[in-house]
């Protein structure tokens, strides 16, 4: 199960409940084109974790993207750490 918390044309970013589940203390987005994995982002740096063949531009508009909303990324990342732990 994915969360996604924005669309942009063919791009998705999107947290994954596995992701949260493995590994709570690092926060990251995946980063979709047609539905398909291109990049992982961390939350915290915007560093990239995983790059399947990302082209600048995705990167950029990606980095961009999390830049703008990251305290929110990350406010939510921390709500579902603490939802999977209650539940």
């Amino acid at each position: 199960m994915r969360k996604t918390v924005g669309v942009f044309g063919e791009y998705r970013l999107s947290m994954d409940k596995d992701d949260i589940k493995n590994n709570p203390d690092k926060p990251q987005m995946r980063f979709y084109d047609d539905g398909e994995l291109i990049g992982i982002f961390d939350l915290k740096t915007l560093n990239i974790l995983f790059d399947n063949e990302m082209s600048i531009y995705d990167i950029k508009f990606a980095k961009k993207q999390l830049e703008i909303n990251q305290e929110n990324y990350l406010e939510t990342w921390s709500d579902y750490v603490e939802g999977i732990a209650h539940a």
